[in-house]
């Protein structure tokens, strides 16, 4: 069997807060590849975010559907704005393997 990792997508408010960023962590790059939603609908839906993670290449796991919303803040000024951030584990969405024959970790 060939294993295939999990990987996290996250959606967060750019810097400026006109747009959601949609991007897949890739572990040991310094650049993730991401998707800009407008801010100014509200809260990008699912089928919105689903499609943005379609452009990118992935696909979220079908059992785990759902995004999970965090919050973070600056530790070192816990004055400053805390931020939402929404994740998800998705796997990249061309596989040249049967999905039985893969064995999924994170």
């Amino acid at each position: 069997m060939r294993e295939i990792p999990l990987l996290t997508a996250q959606m967060g408010r750019t810097g400026d807060g006109s747009h959601w960023a949609v991007y897949v962590v890739l572990p040991g790059e310094s650049r993730w590849p991401e998707v800009l939603l407008p801010a100014d609908r509200g809260i990008p839906s699912v089928n919105d975010r689903a499609a943005a993670l379609n452009r990118l290449g992935y696909v979220p796991i079908t059992t785990c559907p759902y995004w999970h919303w965090v919050e973070t803040e600056n530790p070192r000024d816990t004055a400053s704005p805390v931020r939402l951030i929404a994740t998800l584990a998705v796997l990249p969405a061309k596989s040249e393997h049967p999905a039985e024959d893969l064995t999924r970790h994170s």
